[in-house]
């Protein structure tokens, strides 16, 4: 199969670091199951995956390249002899959790908090950027029937990684009238977090790099937007006593208090959930 690879003496830039290579379709264990790649979704995780930085994926497996990717819609093309609920043919796309599922998080528990928890694609190999990736079973769930290819391809990771945040950790769970802080905002995850923000009823606030990004939070739903770049109290603060201390708090109380407004919607932010990321989908004829 032909594949976007990347090899240890490559890391690097992501434009150099991936290699076309044409490799062996992987062999698929009785819990596993072969999806031909349709459209595959890109995340940040493949940039530290090309740079091999803060850690080289090739650490986390033993094959001699690793093939990134974390996000796909595709063809179900074989299954392993335990798989029950999919058959070749079947549209579907996967998500990026795989555990073991033999121990008290994957059984009753939370099995992103199980010790064999690994992300698809970052910490193991034969991710999405193939013609062929191989997922566990319990990974797959159905493509939405009014979505292409590529918008399925695209929305899973971010999407699940914004309800965990926001709603996951019990009693502390976003609802009506609460107003959340989203760093990140126009980013994939960003998005996701303003837009399941406002479908409950809350009033997110968008931290942004600029207007037009602005703009995108707006009509995705942010209640309110904050353009950090015209901040300056960025990076490690000064020491408590510093000369410059003062100064920095006043900087930081500048940004906590400001905020972009739109004619009759004003926000103040009363609690924050920081989220960060990006993601967009390629069909395989483009890679």
């Amino acid at each position: 199969m032909h594949a976007w690879t990347i090899r240890r003496e490559n890391h690097g830039v992501p434009s150099t670091a991936f290699q076309r290579e044409v490799v062996n379709v992987p062999t698929i264990g009785p819990d596993e199951v072969l999806v031909l790649v349709m459209a595959a979704g890109v995340n940040y995780n493949g940039v530290w995956a090309a740079l091999g930085h803060p850690v080289s994926p090739l650490d986390f497996h033993d094959h001699p390249f690793h093939i990134a990717g974390s996000d796909a819609s595709g063809i179900v093309y074989a299954v392993g002899s335990n798989v029950r609920n999919w058959r070749i043919g079947d549209e579907v796309v996967a998500h990026c959790c795989q555990v073991a599922g033999d121990d008290e998080e994957c059984n009753g528990g939370d099995p992103m908090l199980s010790p064999s928890q690994r992300i698809w694609g970052y910490e193991t190999s034969y991710g999405a950027f193939a013609q062929f990736t191989r997922v566990q079973g319990a990974q797959l769930l159905p493509k939405p029937r009014h979505l292409s290819w590529e918008a399925s391809a695209c929305y899973t990771l971010v999407l699940a990684t914004a309800y965990r945040m926001l709603f996951g950790h019990a009693p502390h769970v976003l609802g009506p009238g609460r107003t959340v802080l989203v760093w990140g905002a126009a980013g994939g995850l960003g998005s996701m977090a303003i837009q399941l923000a406002a479908i409950v009823g809350a009033r997110p606030i968008a931290v942004v790099s600029d207007e037009a990004k602005a703009t995108h939070a707006h009509r995705l739903g942010a209640a309110a937007t904050i353009n950090r770049s015209q901040f300056d109290c960025w990076g490690t603060p000064p020491p408590i006593g510093a000369p410059d201390h003062a100064t920095y708090l006043d900087k930081v109380k500048a940004f906590g208090g400001r905020c972009a407004r739109r004619p009759g919607r004003v926000a103040r932010s009363t609690s924050s959930s920081s989220i960060r990321g990006a993601t967009h989908s390629r069909s395989p004829a483009s890679w």
